[in-house]
């Protein structure tokens, strides 16, 4: 029994010393671990002095060797315990030290600053999320963020990389800052500016992610860049016509219209009349064309009317629900359903008006009716130099 007791001895002091030293040593383990690892071995010790307790009631112990087994195993059992309260301690001082500078930062931040646990779901959401998002924090934590926010064509891909990142808490966008699309709770796409960046918190990675809405940023960037398209159009043409069509596929391909139209000013019989047109291969639009083909637009007849008629642009988001739109032209089961149409000037004069149409619906764009004021001079400046160069 003696050399029992001195067995049990050693190795709770042997627990005690790795114990103590892994708590206080430069060796990596998380915190909670090392915690439960000291938590578990005071409990150790305190099963060896039951075990202790019961012998000496048994009489198969000596008195003072007992005594001080007993005294050494409640040396060790009161350091294990104080040793893992300690690191148990530092574990959550330091994390809600760091949780408390984390809101602090994000309150103020001006960006969405969101943190994605290893199994994609949101575990911290700022206030600024809900204004690029559309989602309070409440609604958003414990949701995957890719479902939230990443739109549904995106999502496979997401996944696939998200594999990658759980495990090593590496990946393609981790360190960067990259452009990608995103949802808002309205359903609305918008493009963000986001900078990922992958932290080890208990052994489990996390993904803080720093999205900065750039919609607007990149919506003027498109508008300049269709701008210098118009402008290359018209520099490289060789005669109107091959200028005009150019114009409009310009337009329709970087706007997403499926069909395009210049109606140019008969100013002897004070009508507008089809001159110019592009279109990508669809039955209803070609039958758009077609009815187009020779009707004459008066002033203030039809959407293109109003337009010349006015000298404003004017957007129709849905054709079959705007008593403005020409019936004769825009029939329901056409299948037309967005028209945008704006003026030509030159020298205050309207020289025509474009007219683009899609079978989408298309909400008006301030971006783009604030661009075609300056096309709408710019080609019909165009159109009086070539005008007086024929002359």
């Amino acid at each position: 029994m003696v050399e029992s007791l001195a067995s049990i001895e050693l190795a709770s002091l042997a627990l005690l010393l790795v114990g103590i030293g892994l708590a206080f040593s430069d060796i990596r383990l998380s915190g909670w671990v090392l915690g439960w690892i000291l938590l578990s071995g005071a409990l150790l010790v305190q099963w060896f002095r039951s075990i202790l307790n019961y012998s000496i009631e048994h009489g198969g112990v000596d008195p003072k060797i007992y005594q001080i087994a007993d005294d050494w195993m409640g040396l060790g059992f009161s350091l294990l315990i104080v040793a893992s309260m300690y690191m148990m301690r530092e574990v959550l001082a330091r994390h809600s030290l760091a949780d408390e500078r984390l809101r602090a930062i994000s309150a103020v931040a001006q960006d969405a600053v969101i943190m994605m646990d290893n199994r994609g779901r949101v575990a911290f959401w700022n206030q600024a999320g809900q204004r690029v998002f559309g989602y309070s924090g409440q609604e958003a934590r414990g949701k995957k963020l890719h479902e939230l926010i990443v739109p549904e064509r995106y999502r496979v891909d997401f996944e696939k990389k998200f594999v990658e990142f759980r495990t090593t808490g590496q990946g393609p966008a981790i360190g960067k800052t990259v452009e990608l699309a995103g949802r808002r709770k309205d359903g609305v796409e918008i493009v963000t500016e986001v900078s990922i960046s992958g932290v080890n918190i208990n052994a489990i990675w996390h993904a803080i992610c720093i999205f900065r809405d750039i919609t607007e940023r990149k919506r003027t960037e498109q508008m300049l860049g269709l701008e210098d398209a118009v402008g290359r159009c018209l520099d490289g043409a060789d005669n109107t016509s091959e200028a005009l069509r150019a114009v409009i596929r310009a337009i329709c391909q970087t706007q997403n219209w499926e069909c395009g139209r210049f109606l140019r000013a008969d100013d002897a019989a004070g009508v507008l009349r089809l001159d110019e047109f592009w279109s990508v291969p669809d039955a209803a639009i070609e039958q758009l064309l077609a009815a187009s083909q020779g009707f004459p637009y008066g002033p203030g007849v039809g959407v293109a009317g109003k337009v010349w008629q006015s000298g404003q642009p004017l957007w129709i988001a849905d054709v079959t629900k705007d008593a403005r739109a020409l019936s004769a032209i825009f029939k329901a089961e056409s299948g037309i359903r967005g028209a945008f149409v704006f003026p030509v000037k030159a020298e205050g004069m309207t020289l025509g008006v474009f007219a683009f149409n899609s079978r989408e619906i298309h909400e008006p764009d301030a971006q783009l009716l604030a661009a075609v004021r300056a096309i709408g001079s710019e080609v019909g400046g165009f159109l009086r130099r070539m005008h007086a160069e024929a002359t």
